[in-house]
């Protein structure tokens, strides 16, 4: 099916209205097939690894694939098909979530191979195709990244069995939510001046956070294209201005869009989208625990900076008298010899911070106890007399 992209790499922007049209009728009928039905709970009812998959669970995973189309810079039409992948094969099968990141990273693998052959195809058709790089990522680098607990092989037999159970063609592209929204964008381009037409990056970039919420697909794809595009222009009150009443009515009529659930649908959107307009001020409601794996090479240069003291203690110069002197572990182990010098001789040598004389004496006449034989010779405090009988 021949449809205009802007963002995801490579058809033309400006085609027939009635090649618009015929695109539309082919996506319209071909919707019901992509459509996925996914009824996760909002708890789980069994904790651990035998539980269910919660909507919490799906978000996160699919929070992750978002971080992987940023890290290799891939286009949206990649992320949308692996979420769409995703979503209709947990919608098939019922999966436990220790297998969920298997999911989520083979089906974005399988996306990205798709999308680099139809680019490959398109290339060949056309001379010139200006687009990102049609690189595959490795299944081993999505491994890495995104730290599911799986490996490279464990990638490509899910991606098999995922092709499998979804009959994924080769060269089938899916039709998304970006499908409808490429081909509503280009009708509007036909309607609207160039100055004020909604901007398609913008618009893929919300519909990215769109579908990483799992209330999205309560709506058929052609639905919530229409609500993001109304919601988007209600901002520019100067466009729905030039634009007449009956270009909207006779879109909407095309799509097949009903009164009420694009009155829903419209709310689901601004609910959605209602935290990123003051993301600065609230934190993500999704943070991936990421855990820095280094080798023991690089952890051998790296230096503790953060028990670094930056001031060293204050050396006390006045010490007190009764503090023992801490001595280094070589004095310890090398003791210095000491030649034997008369007692008073000592004291006389030592430094301010020693005991002085005066200081030996008041000791020894408040805590020695009296005896027969006394030490106070030995400091050289009076002379030596022999004791008595």
């Amino acid at each position: 099916m021949e449809v205009p992209m802007d963002v995801s790499g490579g058809k033309s922007s400006c085609p027939d209205v009635s090649v618009l049209m015929q695109s539309l009728q082919q996506a319209l009928a071909l919707e019901a097939k992509f459509q996925p039905k996914l009824q996760l709970p909002s708890t789980a009812s069994n904790t651990g690894e035998s539980g269910e998959i919660t909507s919490a669970m799906r978000d996160g995973a699919a929070h992750v694939l978002r971080c992987l189309k940023v890290w290799y810079d891939l286009p949206s039409a990649v992320l949308l098909d692996a979420l769409n992948m995703m979503d209709r094969f947990m919608s098939r099968m019922k999966a436990r979530p220790k297998h969920l990141s298997c999911i989520a990273i083979s089906s974005f693998h399988l996306a990205a191979c798709q999308w680099v052959e139809r680019v490959k195809k398109n290339s060949g058709e056309t001379s010139s195709i200006s687009g990102p790089l049609q690189v595959v990522p490795e299944p081993q680098d999505l491994v890495t990244i995104s730290q599911c607990k799986c490996t490279a092989g464990d990638i490509n037999r899910m991606e098999k069995i995922v092709e499998a159970k979804l009959a994924c063609l080769p060269q089938e592209e899916p039709v998304t939510t970006l499908t409808f929204l490429n081909l509503y964008h280009a009708l509007l381009s036909t309607t609207l001046p160039a100055a004020l037409q909604p901007d398609l990056l913008i618009l893929s970039c919300k519909l990215e956070t769109i579908c990483c919420d799992a209330n999205y697909a309560a709506f058929p794809s052609s639905v919530l294209a229409f609500a993001l595009l109304f919601v988007e222009m209600k901002c520019h009150q100067t466009a729905i201005e030039v634009i007449s009443r009956d270009v909207l009515l006779e879109l909407q009529r095309l799509a097949q869009v009903k009164d009420d659930m694009l009155n829903e649908c419209v709310r689901m959107v601004s609910s959605v989208m209602a935290p990123y307009d003051g993301y600065a001020q609230s934190n993500p409601s999704h943070r991936q625990r990421l855990t820095w794996k280094l080798s023991r090479r690089t952890l051998k240069q790296l230096r503790p900076t953060e028990k670094l003291v930056n001031v060293l203690p204050t050396i006390e110069e006045n010490r007190q008298f009764g503090q023992v002197q801490k001595r280094s572990r070589r004095s310890r182990l090398t003791p210095h010899k000491v030649r034997p010098v008369s007692p008073g001789a000592v004291l006389s040598t030592l430094p301010l911070p020693f005991p002085t004389k005066e200081d030996l004496t008041s000791f020894f006449d408040n805590f020695v106890a009296a005896s027969p034989y006394s030490f106070r010779f030995l400091y050289g405090l009076e002379e030596e007399s022999p004791s008595t009988a």
